[in-house]
Formats: C-alpha cells, sequence, structure tokens
C-alpha cells in the first residue's frame, strides 16, 4: 500500500494531474489530488462505465466540457489487479472548471508514459528513487525555467557527475539532458497554447537562451515546430 501511495504522489509531483488507483472490483484504493468536488465529477460523469475489465488497452475519456480522464489498466502490479485513472483535467481555457488543471490533449500519451517509468522504478525494479535522483528530479522541476545544467544539479546536490549520470539514467530511463529536455518541451506546449506570446519569449520562459536551438529540441521530441504545433492544436 505505501508503494502504491508513493507512486501516486511522485505522479502528482511530477504532473500536478489527479490520480486514483481501483482494485479489480472498481474499489477506490488510493488517490492523490482529488477533492470532494472531484470524486463527485467522476460520479457525474460516468467514468467507472468506461472501465472494460476484459481489456488491457488504455482508454481515454474526453466530456463535452473538454474535461478529460484516461484509464489505464494494470494486470500486474505487485500481485494487485486494478486501474489508474488519470485526471481530470482540461484542455480549454474556457472550461468553467477553474480547480480543473490545464493539460495540453496532445500530452496525454506523454502522461502515461511518466506513469509507465514510475511504476517500473517502483515494482519491476523494487525499489524507489534514491535520494540524489529523487532530489534531482526535485530540483529541476523547481527550476527548469531557469540556465541549469548538469554542473548545477551535481552542485546543488554535491555529488559527482559521472556517478549522477549513471544512477539517473538507470533509475529513470532517461539521460539527464533528455529528462530536462522533455519537461521543458512539455511546459512549453501549455505557454504555446495559453497566450500569443512569441516563440523567443516561450524559449526563454522554459529555460532556453535561443529559440533556434529550442525548436529544434521541440521538432525532435514532436515532429513538428512550436509554432506548427500552436497552428495545429488551436485549430
Amino acid at each position: 500500500m505505501k508503494s502504491l501511495e508513493d507512486l501516486l504522489s511522485d505522479f502528482y509531483d511530477l504532473l500536478e494531474i489527479p490520480i486514483q488507483f481501483l482494485d479489480k472490483n472498481l474499489k477506490l484504493i488510493s488517490s492523490k489530488g482529488y477533492s470532494d468536488k472531484l470524486f463527485r465529477l467522476c460520479d457525474d460523469l460516468g467514468i467507472l462505465n468506461n472501465i472494460d475489465r476484459n481489456s488491457s488497452s488504455n482508454v481515454k475519456i474526453n466530456s463535452s466540457e473538454n474535461i478529460h480522464f484516461i484509464i489505464i489498466p494494470k494486470f500486474n502490479l505487485s500481485n494487485q489487479k486494478g486501474y489508474f485513472i488519470v485526471g481530470p483535467f482540461k484542455s480549454e481555457h474556457m472550461c468553467k472548471e477553474y480547480d480543473i488543471p490545464f493539460k495540453p490533449l496532445s500530452c496525454s500519451d506523454y502522461f502515461s508514459s511518466v506513469l509507465e517509468t514510475i511504476i517500473k522504478n517502483k515494482y519491476h525494479k523494487k525499489h524507489k528513487f534514491s535520494v540524489y535522483v529523487k532530489e534531482g528530479i526535485d530540483y529541476i522541476h523547481r527550476n527548469y525555467y531557469n540556465d541549469i545544467n548538469l554542473g548545477t544539479v551535481c552542485d546543488h546536490l554535491n555529488i559527482n557527475k559521472s556517478y549522477f549520470c549513471s544512477i539517473f539514467k538507470k533509475e529513470t530511463g532517461y539521460t539527464f539532458s533528455n529528462f530536462l529536455n522533455k519537461l521543458r518541451v512539455e511546459k512549453s506546449k501549455e505557454f504555446l497554447l495559453e497566450n500569443d506570446e512569441s516563440i523567443l519569449d516561450i524559449a526563454l520562459s522554459v529555460g532556453y537562451n535561443n529559440h533556434t536551438y529550442y525548436s529544434s529540441v521541440f521538432k525532435k521530441y514532436n515532429g513538428m515546430s512550436p509554432q506548427e504545433y500552436r497552428h495545429t492544436t488551436l485549430q
């Protein structure tokens, strides 16, 4: 139970999206980021009715109010079968539910990927993030918009760069630069849709010091430029 609670906390701390876990009988086991109001919203939208107990595929639920959920079945979670419910999150700022986090719908696969990575580290590898990796991730999330790099983080942690790179890749599945770039790019997607700031201003706001490099990194992860992403998503 403690590992499950830690897993939900890690996911919520990283993405700030509510998440809950139900057992195979759809009984709530644990949750993070949920209020009574959000539980009522789940009931009102009939989220549990979308669970197919015979399927192992993720289910994306899109309501008419641009409120979204993702149901992620897990049948090998440390001898515990059940379902993660990621959400709610909204994809439109005009949505009247102001206490629901805004997240671009195009990021939904990324949310599932983050959850899979946390599950892999907490259950399949039988350990949590080490203290250095956990503190490193926390530092990156608090400072991604600043001019930080591997040296900055290692100086903060007072740890050898080579050793930190080794344990970070082993425990997260990402190199340090990949993790930082993916976080910055995902954050920038929100800014691209929230306002009409220039690409340079958005690049600076997520920690890049020039828009050309930012655009190349963005295209590497998304297959399109920031301008194309903004135009396509807002159509």
